[in-house]
């Protein structure tokens, strides 16, 4: 294909929405225009949606016209919008207890009143873009995983089922709503094991880490890259620190006793969707190799159909 002709081939790629069903509240959702993180050499691109999935066992996925497989998700941008406000919020309170040791032993002795209030500030964002429906059908395996984590570990921290509940919904809510967080989170699922993080849950944590550096971002400077690692390292540092405690030790190990473990890391979709996303070395491969075995992965001349975006 020419120049002349991939720029008659540009089109204005509007966003689809789920279907109403998944909401229990009415969202106020306008037709504007998304991008995607697929990169086949074409600039800013997506693929053409065909339709929505919704299967019996849960989720939603969208299918495209020529994929392998359908993706996972249907975020919308007023969701992914509200979503980035409330994980600002928690990701800035995790950075400055962080930094400060006796900050952070006295949030441990006022939890329940900290996930409270965040879950209050979360819900003025989140509630309209809540899949309520069936609860918790309409969420990822990933995020359902997640949600088994937090209940058993806030609870096991002393956090009322309640508020713990709702934590759990707000944190689904938010990384269901952005692939480049879930995909991230399997991504990483895979280069350890359940044992592993029981066995050393520090060691196993900092070599994690280490490697999730040098996947993130990929070609970018180590100021461009702060950012988003910092988000995870304080998370790491707030762990070694709180692993003190004999409660939180147990919290821990409950909470990665109650994952299935499978449900949480990449699927062959969710590597196959990943072979085109360029902000990240999912796998530990360059975005270089795994383009090369998107294309190889298709009959020559049966590329999915791509539009780009202007």
């Amino acid at each position: 294909m020419n120049d002349e002709q991939s720029k008659q081939q540009r089109v204005e790629a509007r966003y689809v929405y789920p279907d109403p069903k998944v909401f229990s509240v009415t969202a106020n959702l306008g037709d504007v225009v998304n991008p995607s993180n697929a990169s086949l050499n074409r600039g800013s691109a997506v693929f053409v949606f065909k339709e929505a999935i919704y299967p019996d066992e849960g989720g939603i996925f969208r299918e495209y016209y020529g994929t392998l497989f359908p993706e996972k998700g249907f975020a919308v941008p007023q969701a992914i919008h509200a979503c980035n406000m409330s994980k600002r919020y928690l990701l800035g309170h995790l950075r400055m207890f962080a930094k400060s040791k006796k900050l952070m032993l006295a949030a441990l002795f006022e939890m329940e009143n900290i996930i409270k209030v965040y879950n209050d500030a979360c819900e003025m964002n989140l509630r309209p873009f809540y899949y309520d429906a069936e609860y918790p059908r309409y969420y990822s395996k990933p995020c359902k995983e997640m949600r088994e984590f937090l209940l058993a570990f806030l609870m096991g921290i002393g956090i009322s089922f309640y508020e713990s509940g709702r934590f759990a919904k707000n944190f689904m809510t938010m990384i269901g709503n952005d692939n480049a967080y879930e995909y991230r989170i399997q991504d990483v699922a895979g280069i350890t094991t359940k044992d592993k993080l029981l066995k050393d849950f520090i060691g196993e944590s900092e070599r994690i880490f280490k490697e999730y550096c040098k996947r993130e971002n990929p070609g970018a400077s180590d100021s461009e890259k702060s950012g988003m690692v910092s988000k995870f390292g304080s998370i790491v540092k707030i762990a070694k620190i709180a692993w003190l405690i004999p409660k939180f030790r147990n919290a821990v190990k409950e909470g990665i006793e109650a994952v299935n473990w499978d449900n949480l890391v990449m699927t062959d979709a969710d590597k196959y969707h990943t072979l085109l996303w360029i902000d990240y070395n999912y796998q530990g491969r360059t975005v270089e190799s795994r383009r090369d075995e998107f294309v190889a992965m298709h009959p020559e001349g049966k590329l999915p159909m791509m539009v780009g975006i202007r």
